[in-house]
């Protein structure tokens, strides 16, 4: 019979990995009840955290010292308790935990278990090595690079395709409501009642670009989804806020930086923020301004990444709301 899997390339990673996974916990739980021992190959990692541990563990430690889920560690603790191999004690520093250490039994198996593993571990070793004996070590390096970036982002942001570009009339109504949606649920920032006006002023932001130094900019996927937006100024006289940064001379800036909730965390904000700043360098300006707040931690924490310094000279009050001022000079 035709095996599809092992046509699909890369796209079988996951399925060759799984049926590799099965046919080794397989063999295994195979292998221990042959000699004797009631034990389950999916028992190992949590089974090793908790005998090799000097001091008796949560299952938040060993979830951290395993990088299993915690649903998973705790299925398997809930096995081993009811084989009498782990014993399970309230925890004095918390009480909503317990902390689990191995039981008469479960010291009893060890030895055995340890002498078995080095057989295991033997022949994992005749099946998998390689000429430069780098599968285990390439394995790790596929393990980290999973844990530090998120494989699901870096997916849906190939899927998209975001790109940065102007936006067209009839986008205009879709950008409004989109950054009246954004704004109205930050948490600390105004709500459309207690501006009305500024939300009016979000919701018709494509009339902004009536003045030709005004531009509007969109991240548009290949599906169409405008994912965010953000207006660029060519001069600070037209940049329209309060305080002192619309009499700031030879400088650029942008506002109104709005990305859609469904699209956080695939750097759009990055993008638009990198585009204005871009469009900035290639002016004939000396700096660059713009204003967040306190609600807007993740966008304050983007713009310090990327080199704006605050300038309290530029803060100001927009109603109840402090308003803080940044700068990027050229």
């Amino acid at each position: 019979m035709k095996d599809i899997i092992s046509e699909l390339g890369y796209l079988s990673i996951g399925s060759q990995m799984r049926r590799v996974y099965e046919k080794l916990q397989i063999g295994g739980d195979k292998i221990y009840n042959s000699v004797g021992i009631k034990f389950k190959s999916s028992w190992f990692p949590v089974y090793y955290a908790i005998a090799y541990s000097n001091r008796q563990l949560s299952v938040m430690e060993i979830t951290e010292r395993i990088s299993y889920s915690r649903i998973t560690v705790k299925n398997v603790v809930k096995e081993l308790a009811s084989e009498g191999i782990i014993e399970i004690k309230a925890n004095p520093d918390d009480k909503r935990s317990k902390l689990f250490k191995l039981s008469k039994k479960g010291e009893s198996i060890k030895p055995k278990l340890e002498s078995l593993w080095e057989s295991f571990s033997l022949e994992l070793k005749n099946i998998f090595e390689s000429k430069n004996n780098e599968f285990i070590e390439r394995l790790q390096e596929i393990n980290d690079s999973l844990d530090k970036s998120s494989f699901e982002k870096k997916v849906l942001k190939r899927y998209y395709d975001f790109k940065i570009r102007n936006a067209v009339k009839e986008e205009f109504e879709q950008v409004g409501q989109l950054m009246v949606e954004v704004y109205s649920l930050l948490k600390g920032f105004p709500k459309i009642d207690d501006q009305p006006e500024y939300y009016k002023m979000l919701r018709n932001v494509g009339n902004l670009t009536i003045n030709p130094n005004i531009e509007l900019i969109v991240a548009v996927s290949k599906q169409g989804d405008i994912g965010g937006a953000v207006v660029y100024f060519k001069d600070m006289k037209d940049y329209g806020s309060g305080g002192t940064a619309t009499k700031e001379k030879r400088a650029c800036g942008f506002r109104l930086l709005a990305v859609d909730s469904k699209f956080r965390g695939l750097n759009l904000g990055k993008e638009l923020a990198i585009e204005c700043i871009n469009k900035g360098i290639d002016s004939d300006s000396e700096q660059i301004i713009i204003h967040t707040t306190k609600a807007m931690k993740t966008a304050w924490g983007m713009y310090e990444r990327l080199g704006f310094k605050r300038s309290e000279d530029l803060d100001f009050m927009q109603g109840d709301l402090h308003v803080f001022g940044f700068r990027l000079k050229k």
